[in-house]
């Protein structure tokens, strides 16, 4: 695939931004390119930057998800917000049946001038669909949370043999 078709303007934080539509309509204007080589290159390319964090993050043992533990414990209120960081929304702050969410980034766009309000760009977090208690990233679905929102962090860590992540100790 040509890089330049691909992310002409991007640097690394906005290519990963990108939807998965935009990434493989994309990846289509290298001539040759089918629509199953682009999703897979993409597929592929996040799965690399998920094992690169978790070999980075020193979580490189596997630890056996336990099927009895659906929720991790709430850990503490957390003050810092930094990427990566996972946080349990409130009830009121459920939507979609979001319930937890990954800090991905602060999002510049959105600031408000007059209470210096922080709004973080968070990833989906869903509960893995083989009922082991563990839990799947979305990175391709976010939304805005305020800081103030993201006040209760648990703490996950990557498996690379399943790809999920399952509460920190488990």
């Amino acid at each position: 695939m040509n890089p330049f078709l691909l992310a002409p303007r991007e640097n690394g934080l906005q290519f990963c931004r990108l939807q998965e539509d935009e990434f493989v309509g994309r990846a289509l204007l290298t001539p040759g390119v089918k629509p199953e080589q682009a999703k897979l290159l993409y597929y592929k390319l996040w799965a690399l930057h998920i094992d690169s964090r978790a070999m980075t993050n020193g979580s490189g043992a596997s630890k056996e998800p336990k099927a009895a533990e659906s929720v991790p414990k709430k850990i503490k209120k957390s003050k810092l917000v930094k990427p990566g960081m996972f946080f349990r929304l409130s009830e009121k702050d459920v939507k979609d049946g979001v319930e937890v969410v990954m800090a991905m980034g602060s999002d510049t766009t959105s600031k408000n001038e007059q209470n210096d309000e922080v709004k973080w760009i968070c990833s989906v977090v869903r509960h893995a669909a083989d009922g082991s208690g563990a839990y799947e990233l979305f990175v391709a679905k976010q939304m805005v949370i305020e800081r103030e929102r993201l006040s209760d962090e648990i703490k996950l860590e990557y498996d690379i043999h399943t790809r999920y992540y399952v509460p920190k100790g488990s």
